[in-house]
């Protein structure tokens, strides 16, 4: 459940945007809060040098907002975790959830053509995206048919689909590397089905078959390789097809001039390569 953190404005380091011009609550404010704990000094320092936040503000910007949202990277009190909070407009990734990426990172035995560098960054894009998918459906009041976890996993993965071909793959492998690490030891107990989150298996077959299904030349080595099984890769074209219309006939108003600026998208994930 979202949740908000107390404001710590010790040591906190904030950029704002200026209004854009499709209404007074239109910016987006970027927070890195310093954190207490020397463990997370690397990180917050890393972030900060490759602008992650500044860079995730320019894909924001593609969409008219009606009021403002901070995008903020935060220590969580050890919890690892990311949400979106409707009452504060704030999507909040904690340094926590990085650290536990990273040390997945050093650990997965994944593929030979998954650097350490994708396992990292690949699952920050997703999980900024799947919130950020979280706001935008609170914010602009967008309708979700099914669960709304969902549909934030499709609306990131469709976003990191308008990447060049060899961009995305870097952040669907690595999201790949973290929903594989957290499924091998997920139970799947009747509290875990029950969960208004999907399994993470589950969750990873739906990203690869939406990127296969977006371009089976570029994303083939996934059924090549065994990682998406052949039968459910069979349907993937249409799956992908069905979400990709949803999202643009639901966004499209929202968007400047009418649709998703491939362009800005891969400006906004420079930092990420």
């Amino acid at each position: 459940m979202p949740r908000a953190l107390p404001f710590v404005a010790a040591l906190t380091l904030f950029l704002v945007a200026g209004p854009t011009g499709a209404g007074h609550g239109d910016f987006i404010r970027v927070v890195y809060q310093a954190p207490k704990k020397s463990e997370a000094q690397e990180i917050y320092r890393e972030m900060r040098a490759r602008r992650v936040l500044e860079g995730l503000r320019e894909i924001v910007r593609m969409v008219r907002l009606p009021r403002s949202l901070t995008l903020r990277l935060s220590e969580c009190d050890g919890e690892i975790n990311a949400w979106y909070a409707p009452e504060t407009r704030s999507v909040t990734v904690c340094y926590e959830y990085i650290q536990d990426v990273w040390d997945r990172a050093q650990k997965a035995t994944s593929p030979p053509a998954v650097f350490r560098h994708d396992a990292i960054f690949g699952p920050v894009a997703q999980v900024f995206l799947h919130e950020f998918g979280h706001a935008l459906f609170h914010l602009l009041d967008v309708p979700v048919l099914g669960r709304e976890e969902d549909a934030a996993d499709q609306f990131a993965a469709l976003v990191v689909l308008r990447l060049r071909p060899a961009q995305a793959r870097q952040i669907i492998d690595g999201s790949a590397v973290l929903f594989t690490s957290y499924g091998a030891e997920e139970k799947l107990e009747k509290d875990t089905l029950a969960d208004h989150h999907g399994p993470f298996y589950q969750r990873l077959y739906n990203l690869l078959c939406l990127a296969y299904g977006s371009d089976k030349r570029a994303f083939g080595y996934l059924v090549d390789r065994g990682d998406l099984p052949r039968e459910r890769a069979e349907n993937c074209a249409a799956e992908y097809d069905q979400a990709a219309i949803a999202m643009d006939k639901l966004f499209r108003r929202h968007l400047r001039g009418g649709r998703m600026e491939r362009e800005r998208i891969r400006r906004g994930f420079r930092w990420a390569h």
